[in-house]
């Protein structure tokens, strides 16, 4: 059986559902290759370091994570590699998200520290070329990249030589896919994937333990609602989503992807009872006539599930301070919606007038019941499993022949 590495965003506590669902993807295509996969799990600090959250506890997840920065001399004992998802190779999320994380839970003494460790671990800079080329990277974004980045004397050559020597690279967009494309030196070669959390088809992901919390929502018979999380909530919103509950006719539900309360700017909104699991959370997507949300991988799980999404977002500039996490950013939300033709469903946070709020409505409304939203679903779903069998075919590839 051939020992692949697998390295992923760290996850705390299993906090955030959708890095969640990233993961799980790549065990359903492991279960499509016939469980000839011997998977181990990396990193950098395992949802354990927290206490897991409410509705992950005693789920069977099918891993069980290590420390990536205590086994970085065993990536060698593997057949390949594989960095799944997420910013692990940008310059911002080794400077700003995972440097605090390391200082945060003790694991590096001080920035410079930290940032030599994250250096050997998600830029394998101590690794020899013959790993690299063993290397794959799926479903990942360099979206806020720039040039000012490769011309750090550290962070420059390093991820260059990761880019180059990379067996393959797929990432989540197509503007990260172009600048692949440019540090590869390769124009013809394919390097827009999906996102990871794509990969899962239908039923992959029936494992996972659901309650009667999931099942108690009707086919199409509620708008699930999920707001505040990444996005400030405007004046307007509320009444926007309750004129799209009304067109409808199905109610405004509180939809907890993440464990928060229910932000006040919302309004009135219904709550379901009971306790709830991450298995209903994913279950619970495709019985929603529609989902309105601030948070990407709600709208990638939405759109994977065939129900439609209004994605809210604010418009910003790249920020030029240390403390704004490039990660949180709207740009990947708007981005991500764009290159599937689905912008008539991106809803900008800038004010707007009371008519052109009720034209968008009304749009949207005409796309939903005018199988439009269901034209751009398939769009994703046949680039998603385009892109699953061009990474199974080469890791499979890969494994058979070494190279």
């Amino acid at each position: 059986m051939a020992r692949v590495a697998v390295i992923t965003a760290p996850n705390i506590g299993y906090r955030n559902t959708g890095m969640l669902t990233v993961d799980l993807a790549f065990q359903s295509l492991r279960r499509r290759l016939g469980n000839e996969i011997d998977a181990t799990w990396y990193t950098l600090h395992p949802p354990e370091t927290v206490p897991l959250r409410a509705c992950a506890r005693g789920t069977g997840f099918p891993f069980r994570f290590h420390a990536l920065t205590e086994h970085l001399d065993s990536l060698r004992d593997h057949d390949a590699v594989v960095f799944w998802g997420d910013f692990l190779h940008t310059r911002h999320y080794l400077a700003q998200d995972a440097t605090n994380r390391l200082l945060d839970f003790g694991i590096a003494e001080d920035p410079d520290a930290a940032r030599a460790l994250l250096h050997r671990a998600l830029l394998l800079a101590d690794q020899p070329d013959e790993l690299l080329a063993r290397t794959l990277s799926y479903g990942g974004t360099i979206l806020h990249n720039t040039q000012s980045d490769y011309e750090d004397k550290e962070y420059g050559p390093l991820f260059s030589r990761l880019m180059r020597r990379s067996h393959r690279v797929w990432v989540r967009d197509p503007l990260s896919a172009a600048k692949v494309a440019h540090l590869r030196g390769d124009r013809t070669t394919d390097c827009f994937g999906s996102d990871a959390a794509l990969l899962s088809r239908p039923g992959d992901l029936d494992h996972l333990p659901t309650t009667g919390w999931s099942e108690e929502v009707r086919e199409g018979g509620a708008i699930g609602v999920f707001l505040g999380a990444r996005t400030p909530i405007p004046g307007w919103l509320p009444g926007f989503c309750q004129s799209l509950s009304d067109r409808f006719g199905a109610p405004l539900e509180w939809l907890p992807w993440f464990d928060r309360d229910i932000p006040s700017q919302v309004g009135h909104i219904q709550t379901r009872p009971g306790a709830h699991t991450i298995g209903d959370l994913v279950r619970v997507l495709s019985r929603y006539r529609l989902v309105i949300t601030d948070t990407y991988h709600l709208c990638v799980n939405a759109w994977g599930s065939g129900t439609p999404v209004v994605c809210v977002g604010a418009p910003e500039p790249r920020p030029t301070t240390d403390d704004d996490y490039l990660t949180l950013s709207d740009v990947k939300k708007h981005v991500f919606h764009m290159a599937y033709d689905a912008a008539d469903f991106y809803l900008s946070t800038l004010s707007d007038t009371r008519e052109a709020h009720a034209r968008r409505a009304g749009r949207i409304v005409r796309l939903v019941e005018g199988g439009g939203a269901d034209a751009i679903a398939a769009r994703i779903h046949e680039h998603a499993d385009r892109s699953a069998t061009a990474f199974t075919e080469t890791l499979a590839s890969l494994l058979r022949t070494g190279r």
